[in-house]
């Protein structure tokens, strides 16, 4: 069957037909492949599931996990977009798949997560993946930074645990309020959970704290905690300093803080840059065991700029930011150190907008949960690869999927071997080859592999 039509800006006949080969668009997806085959990521999976499957015709679990994680990297955002992998049999072969379940598979695997399958299975391999980003990235001598921080995941429909709660921008929309833990120095997320949408910032996050703690390898130490003002709560502040762990986290700006800062003099803020100004005072909350250390910061704003803080005093030419820290720095030191914190919120809004973590969405509240935490896997994942193929600045999978996933590539045969023939030439076939020179340094690349046969 032929299809005759024309070019968009020519006149140029275009003659359209059908093949029945294997081709996909994901042929970067090897470098995918090879990175978990490197890391042992199907070992790593299977001892960590908390069931096994009777029946002789159930698909391998781990082929389901794969064939999931396969569907984020290429842009999958709802469990019906997986299907349009079904029928990618070159990308079936590069995964080792023997075949590729439908959406309907995909609910009922997660649909057998419970509360202790989540617990088991995700506490196994978050040390398992700890321990390779380790292996991968160089770790302080000084001890790592815990960011801590929440949001929001929008739901439409009926599901467990989305009720009304905190939304700033979507209001009476129900929701989910998972919390977050990701290290400052190596760009993992840590550990996760989803939470209802009605919990407060600092529900359980002693808790999350300890399990988090709990999770590290030993080379891996954390010293320093960030936060967001939700954290700023005597039971949380009370552990870290039990624990002798510093931190800088963003205060509210009580009635109480208000008046501190309302009697402070002129005397008492010094300018460390133009129009910024920064103070401290000794500070005791209603409900706090004692007073604390809270650094000031003071802005002049700019008209038709950006200043993050809040006016205070009814005076709109100044905004005001507070952080409450146990460290011994000067205030402008702290200041700059917890403004780090901001690189969090990126990491939360690629997970939103190009691993589509909010989308997977199913009734169950923990069946959500183990594909929320299981796409968690898969960005740490993208970010030990992104490291070991050279890359000193972090790219969004949305940079990795055009330059390095998406290629063209038709699976066939060369005598009795299976060949993979990719559509790169010049720089493109020289940079790839690189990358899995970088993937497998013990081993040697024959380049006819990938050649333009």
């Amino acid at each position: 069957m032929q299809i005759k039509t024309t070019a968009l800006l020519t006149d140029d006949e275009i003659t359209l037909t059908f093949t029945d080969k294997p081709v996909t668009p994901w042929g970067g997806m090897v470098l995918f492949a090879k990175l978990a085959k490197e890391l042992g990521l199907a070992r790593a999976l299977r001892e960590s599931l908390p069931f096994t499957l009777t029946s002789p015709n159930a698909t391998d679990p781990v082929d389901i996990i794969v064939a999931f994680m396969s569907g984020v990297l290429t842009g999958s955002r709802r469990f019906s977009h997986l299907d349009r992998l079904r029928h990618e049999k070159a990308l079936h072969f590069i995964l080792g798949l023997r075949r590729f379940v439908t959406d309907s598979t995909f609910s009922r695997f997660f649909g057998r997560f419970g509360q202790k399958q989540v617990d088991e299975m995700f506490s196994r391999l978050a040390r398992w993946q700890l321990s390779k980003a380790v292996e991968t990235f160089e770790v302080p001598v000084q001890g790592c930074t815990l960011d801590l921080d929440s949001t929001v995941f929008e739901r439409y429909g009926h599901q467990e645990g989305a009720v009304l709660g905190f939304n700033p921008k979507k209001h009476r929309r129900p929701s989910h309020h998972p919390l977050l833990a990701m290290l400052a120095d190596i760009p993992i997320v840590v550990h996760a959970w989803l939470r209802s949408g009605n919990t407060s910032s600092h529900r359980g996050a002693v808790q999350f704290l300890m399990e988090t703690l709990d999770l590290l390898p030993e080379r891996l130490k954390i010293c320093h905690v960030r936060a967001d003002s939700g954290f700023a709560v005597e039971a949380f502040l009370a552990f870290l300093e039990q624990r002798s762990m510093t931190y800088a986290i963003s205060a509210k700006f009580t009635k109480g803080l208000q008046n501190k800062v309302a009697g402070m003099r002129e005397e008492d803020w010094r300018e460390i840059a133009p129009g910024i100004v920064v103070g401290e005072v000794e500070f005791q909350a209603q409900g706090w065991s004692c007073s604390r250390r809270v650094i000031l910061v003071r802005e002049r704003t700019p008209k038709k700029d950006f200043v993050r803080g809040r006016e205070l005093f009814d005076n709109p030419a100044y905004v005001y930011q507070a952080i409450l820290t146990n460290r011994s720095e000067a205030p402008e030191y702290v200041w700059r150190y917890q403004r780090g914190r901001s690189d969090c919120e990126n990491r939360i809004r690629e997970l939103k907008w190009d691993y589509g973590i909010d989308g997977f969405c199913l009734k169950k509240f923990f069946s959500t949960e183990a594909a929320f935490r299981l796409i968690c896997l898969t960005y740490n994942l993208m970010v030990i690869m992104e490291r070991k193929l050279g890359n000193s600045i972090h790219r969004t999978l949305g940079v990795l999927r055009s330059q390095v996933l998406a290629c063209g590539a038709i699976l066939g045969k060369a005598g009795r071997k299976t060949m993979l023939r990719l559509s790169l030439k010049g720089e493109w076939r020289d940079q790839f080859m690189e990358w899995i020179a970088r993937l497998s340094p013990s081993e040697k690349t024959n380049c006819v592999a990938v050649g333009s046969g």
